[in-house]
């Protein structure tokens, strides 16, 4: 087994940041042609009614996604135009997965929802003790999930009927991803547990130092997985035997993706890492102005990711260079989709964005635009176009938003080497929950045991100041997330 350092914080954008706010970190880096890029490559914007953390799924030339004010979305991907909206009675961070022209997706009304995606009707409804920030997969007929009260479910996808229930020890935030009918999935119980698709029953359990929000990648017979202990583990998925870790600066509650052998994932100390998936030895890592909830895809040779510092970013899969960033208006914890060169993404200013993929505006991305030939995921969604599940699924061209084995799929994402990639996310960094809990997932703050020396850069001359800017600036920013959508309403 082999633990990988974690990367040390140096003085940085984050520090910038941490020290002189947004505004300043603006001033200070001369951003001032992000504007005009984004205008360039903004094709379309969609203004929902609350801010977006649910990841989008596109399915025949539909983009489906979730939102805070409890309705779910489908919107013409070529246009941006509103086609229907489905209302919940709770929040919709769970990101929707659609399969044989049904829309499944979980509510915080405690409901797991069937939808038909032509006409937005509703087929049915399965409830649960609590609500959902896990995104569904389906699988031969069966939308696995999991809910906030605990439990794994199986669900019939045609009537909505449980199958079988799998109690964990605490909240499922994390969504499950199934490979040769084993169903994998993260629980609050700090756990990563195997469970056999037919019947439920546990075939192991993997032991991790703090909650898993992540959601389970598999590739090459590995389990790929984040924690709040601030490690990425890759775990034998047979045995459950870890084979190794990886130590990140901050807590991973980003879900790995997995391409041509490297491991993508965020981490809350504002990176983006690549890590060799056979080693677990770093290959890069980027950094952001701010942490990284988001799950990252992968396509045509490029990750695309969100940061909470608002922005959407292209990085070179090989290298780590940045290609280009799109400022939104707000944090982006959604997880990018990309589909026929369109990178689709929500953001906590309330949009839902379409995106030019390549760095010169075109929106065809050439040759390489979708290598993802292999994957052995259980995972259907033949009629969808790309659904991302960094998992909120994950490129690899899986997604757990139930994303497949998929035949009919014109998604660019690639993951030629992933047995199935979920990159759903589970909807929350700061953790949230919509009845006003937080779980205090501080940016920067490594959690359990990892954010010690996070924090070490900012003992330097003049950070009494600089402490109370940036403490002042962090107040206004959480004060604005949860005064203006008061989550205790929920």
């Amino acid at each position: 087994m082999t633990e990988t350092p974690r990367h040390t914080l140096a003085v940085s954008r984050r520090t910038v940041l941490e020290t002189v706010g947004m505004a300043g970190l603006v001033a200070t880096l001369g951003s001032g042609s992000v504007g005009a890029q984004t205008a360039d490559r903004v094709l379309w914007s969609f203004e929902t009614g609350g801010y977006i953390r649910s990841s989008p799924t596109v399915a025949d030339g539909t983009v489906f996604v979730g939102n805070y004010d409890s309705n779910l979305y489908a919107v013409d991907a070529e246009t941006g135009d509103e086609q229907w909206t489905f209302e919940t009675d709770g929040s919709v961070f769970s990101s929707p997965t659609v399969v044989d022209g049904t829309v499944f997706v979980g509510s915080f009304d405690s409901n797991l929802y069937a939808v038909d995606a032509e006409t937005g009707d509703e087929q049915w409804a399965f409830e649960t003790g609590d609500g959902f920030w896990s995104s569904p997969t389906v699988v031969d007929g069966t939308v696995f999930v999991g809910s906030a009260d605990s439990n794994l479910y199986a669900v019939d996808a045609e009537t909505g009927d449980e199958q079988w229930t799998f109690e964990t020890g605490d909240q499922v935030r994390s969504s499950p991803t199934v490979v040769d009918g084993t169903v994998f999935v993260g629980s609050h119980d700090n756990h990563l547990y195997a469970v056999d698709a037919e019947t439920g029953d546990e075939q192991w359990a993997f032991e991790t130092g703090s909650p898993v929000e992540s959601s389970p990648t598999v590739a090459d017979g590995a389990v790929f997985v984040g924690s709040r202990d601030g490690k990425l583990y890759a775990v034998d998925a047979e045995t459950g035997d870890e084979q190794w870790a990886f130590r990140a600066s901050g807590q991973v509650n980003s879900s790995p993706t997995v391409a041509d052998g490297t491991v993508f994932v965020g981490s809350s100390a504002a990176y983006l890492y690549a890590v060799d998936a056979e080693t677990g030895d770093e290959q890069w890592s980027f950094e952001t102005g701010y942490w990284v909830r988001s799950s990252p895809t992968v396509a045509d040779r490029t990750v695309f990711v969100g940061s909470a510092d608002s922005n959407l970013y292209a990085v070179d899969a090989e290298t780590g260079d940045e290609q280009w960033a799109f400022e939104t208006g707000d944090t982006v914890w959604s997880s990018p989709t990309v589909a026929d060169g369109t990178v689709f993404v929500g953001s906590f200013d309330s949009n839902l964005y379409a995106i030019k993929a390549n760095g010169n505006g075109d929106t065809s991305t050439g040759e390489g635009e979708n290598d993802s030939t292999a994957t052995d995921s259980d995972s259907e969604s033949n009629d969808t176009d790309e659904t991302d599940t960094s998992k909120n699924p994950t490129e690899a061209d899986e997604n757990p938003n139930g994303e497949n084995d998929s035949t009919a799929t014109d998604n660019d994402s690639e993951s030629n080497d992933t047995d199935e990639t979920d990159t759903t996310k589970s909807p929350t960094e700061a953790d949230e929950t919509p009845d006003g809990d937080t779980d205090s997932e501080e940016p920067g703050d490594g959690g359990d045991s990892t954010g010690s020396e996070n924090n070490s850069d900012n003992s330097g001359p003049g950070f009494g100041i600089g402490g109370a800017v940036a403490g002042l600036s962090g107040a206004v920013y959480f004060l604005k997330r949860w005064t203006d959508d008061d989550l205790g309403d929920q």
